[in-house]
């Protein structure tokens, strides 16, 4: 078999875990323009209680992130993604029948807490080879981006039919559709990943580790500027475009940043990783920075930038994580970089919000700023991590 090629198990492998994850966001992100509007419907709801609401499914996926990670190396992947799909079902049906608010909160809490991505990316690192890995991440990165892109065309369409508790019921059955599929087709661990000892694993040696902490900087860069850029764009495209017509520039943006991270994932499956993730941060401060001239067209050229270089940075760093972290500890390694990660959607959503009460030249600014730093941090990356997969002792 050619070092070029999956093998029939492994591409079996990435479409079905791939297909899989894609059901669960296009129903996640199918609801989410509306979430906001919906809350002042319900009992009891305040401003703040429906921010809380909105903000909570990220820091719950904050604190479960590393826990899931860990009993994935413990009992097994399978096992830990069928407990955390089952966990963020309950959520959306729970959603479906809260007539207040404090139940809908509980409800987007049990959706957060089902945090399965550091469980998915290290299944993609048990069963994918070292050298085909970016690759492998980014047929997974596609298959979402698709999913993204039919919800944000989808979402305000399906929504002239259905109401929103009828669109949280919706993203159950497909989120019940994926958790059959995991469940009935794709193959899990013959024994547990991992058969570390208690006390052995150490969160501060692996904090040590400066190719691990500068990776884990990243991907709390990278959610910083997703939040963030999904708070500006919205209120600068809301005049010329409306909520119905941003899908206009969200759907090319992706179709395009999608093709662009194929190239992106081989150009660094060759070794160039340092420099494609540095070029992908500093693209999204350029298009950041398009935001401060008038109209419609340059919003939309710096949301095309930040789709490339994004799409491209999800597809690569947690490709790099699965490769330093070795077989044994990978769930939680991965549930530390997913921890980084949604810490950083908490506080770009946070601070940017309120940089943008006091001004917008300031909130526009400190994204650029991030950004330009992710590109800093990146380059300081030393050393061949891509021919990782080793298992290190931390």
């Amino acid at each position: 078999m050619s070092k070029a090629a999956f093998s029939k198990v492994e591409m079996r492998f990435l479409l079905g875990i791939g297909s899989a994850m894609a059901l669960r966001q296009l129903g996640l992100i199918m609801v989410m323009p509306f979430m906001a509007i919906y809350g002042r419907q319900l009992a009891f709801s305040t401003p703040g209680l429906i921010g809380l609401s909105l903000g909570i499914y990220g820091l719950s996926q904050a604190v479960f992130q590393i826990p899931f990670g860990n009993w994935s190396d413990r009992f097994g992947r399978k096992i830990a993604m069928l407990s955390g799909m089952f966990i963020f079902i309950l959520g959306l049906v729970l959603a479906y029948f809260a007539q207040n608010i404090y139940v809908f909160i509980l409800a987007r809490l049990l959706q957060g807490s089902g945090a399965i991505m550091s469980v998915a990316y290290a299944w993609v690192g048990d069963n994918i080879r070292s050298e085909q890995r970016n690759k492998g991440m980014s047929i997974i990165g596609m298959l979402v981006g698709m999913s993204a892109t039919l919800a944000f065309i989808g979402g305000p369409v399906i929504h002239r039919w259905f109401n929103v508790p009828q669109m949280f019921l919706l993203c159950a059955a497909l989120s019940l559709m994926a958790f059959v599929y995991i469940w009935l087709f794709l193959e899990g661990d013959q024994k547990p990943a991992s058969t570390v000892s208690p006390g052995e694993f150490s969160f501060l040696n692996l904090l040590k580790d400066g190719n691990l902490l500068k990776l884990f900087i990243a991907g709390f860069i990278t959610n910083y500027l997703l939040v963030s850029q999904f708070y500006i764009v919205p209120l600068l495209l809301e005049k010329s475009l409306g909520a119905d017509g941003m899908w206009k520039v969200f759907a090319p943006a992706t179709l395009m940043a999608m093709v662009v991270m194929r190239v992106a994932a081989k150009y660094a499956d060759a070794g160039h990783f340092v420099k494609v993730a540095a070029f992908s941060f500093g693209i999204i401060a350029l298009g950041t920075l398009a935001y401060y001239l008038n109209g419609p067209y340059w919003v939309g050229l710096g949301m095309h930038l930040f789709m490339t270089g994004y799409m491209s940075l999800v597809t690569l760093l947690p490709a790099s994580v699965t490769k330093l972290s070795g077989k044994r500890y990978r769930g939680t390694v991965t549930g530390v970089f997913n921890t980084w990660q949604f810490i950083g959607s908490f506080i770009g959503g946070s601070l940017t919000g309120f940089l943008w009460g006091i001004d917008p030249f300031y909130s526009i600014l400190l994204v650029a700023v991030i950004a330009l730093s992710g590109a800093v941090v990146i380059r300081r990356v030393t050393g061949e991590e891509t021919k990782g997969d080793g298992d290190p002792v931390f």
